[in-house]
């Protein structure tokens, strides 16, 4: 009897057909590191290599069912890495110093004009828009694991390298339960 009753509940939130105990389950498979989550077909735009522009906000693509995505960052070939002769002439490069401004807004906030970062993309999950001098920054090679379909379509990501124009690797990923 109690059985009956809880099958007939949907979990709340999940916004989804899984029943409670689909979700114990779930957080059964998780607890055992099988995390429960499938990949997208890529035929279902599944993977996706997005470009990121210098200054330009970027969305992603969610395909249907996703709530999950792993994304690797791979930094864009500069003009500096473009050397046009080079047996002819030495290459040098250039250190720039770092400026300590800051600049405080409206709203109290302390952001500095340049840093000492690696970072090529930065990013914001929360639907606001990331720019050069705001958001978590993601460097050269480095992944990150976005989680839920609310934050999947609220990711913002924007280019911060002035001549050159990184690419996201992203594998999405649905729940083994919604099959």
């Amino acid at each position: 009897m109690l059985r009956d009753r809880i099958q007939k509940q949907v979990y709340p939130q999940r916004h989804n057909t899984a029943t409670i105990l689909n979700y114990l389950e779930e957080l059964v498979l998780i607890n055992a590191k099988e995390v429960g989550l499938v990949p997208i077909d890529q035929d279902q735009n599944g993977y996706q290599d997005v470009a990121v522009p210098f200054g330009e906000v970027v969305s992603l693509e969610v395909p249907e069912g996703a709530v999950s995505a792993t994304i690797m960052v791979e930094q864009g070939r500069t003009d500096e890495d473009n050397d046009t002769d080079p047996d002819e002439s030495e290459s040098i490069i250039a250190s720039a110093s770092v400026t300590k401004e800051r600049l405080i807004s409206a709203d109290g906030v302390v952001q500095l004009l340049q840093t000492d970062s690696s970072a090529v993309v930065r990013f914001k999950e929360n639907g606001a828009s990331p720019s050069r001098i705001s958001g978590f920054g993601l460097g050269n090679q480095d992944i990150f694991e976005l989680v839920g379909a609310k934050n999947l379509r609220n990711f913002k990501v924007v280019g911060i390298q002035e001549k050159a124009t990184p690419v996201l690797r992203i594998q999405f990923y649905k729940t083994a339960q919604l099959g």
